[in-house]
């Protein structure tokens, strides 16, 4: 059974990717904390090392958000959203300009609607093509 609790702003990464979604956070063992957690050793090792998590400027602005950058979207975030659109169906660059537009809050609640099994009610992973839940296959009907 994946793991359940609010999507909270940190589960929200640098680059738009909704860490709620992601497989990492849902297994059951050796669960990620998050993109934003300092707990580094409970992490992915491409999440723990991510360049954009990283970034400089991002962090030399105290930016939440890649969006704030006047590079954006910069090279390591197109290349990060042109394989969650095409593996995941999902787009990180998408998710920014949403939360640019309509607020953190806004955007959480309307990701968790769109992410939402219709056959149970459980919040869907990104990198599954089915439900964790009941086995729906969200990715046919997407």
């Amino acid at each position: 059974m994946p793991r359940s609790g609010p999507t909270t702003p940190a589960l929200i990464a640098p680059c738009g990717i909704n860490c709620r979604l992601c497989i990492g956070y849902l297994r059951e063992t050796t669960v990620c904390p998050g993109c934003r957690s300092e707990r580094t050793s409970e992490k992915q090792k491409s999440c723990a090392s991510c360049r954009i998590k990283k970034c400089e400027k991002l962090i030399r602005n105290g930016w939440e958000y890649c969006y704030k950058c006047d590079e954006f979207p910069c090279f390591l975030v197109a290349r990060l959203d042109k394989r969650y659109r095409t593996n995941y169906s999902t787009s990180p660059v998408s998710n920014l300009r949403r939360i640019q537009a309509v607020g953190i809050e806004q955007f959480i609640l309307e990701a968790d609607k769109e992410w939402t099994c219709p056959s149970c009610g459980a919040l869907l992973c990104m990198h599954k093509p089915q439900c964790l839940a009941c086995g729906y296959e969200w990715k046919a009907a997407r």
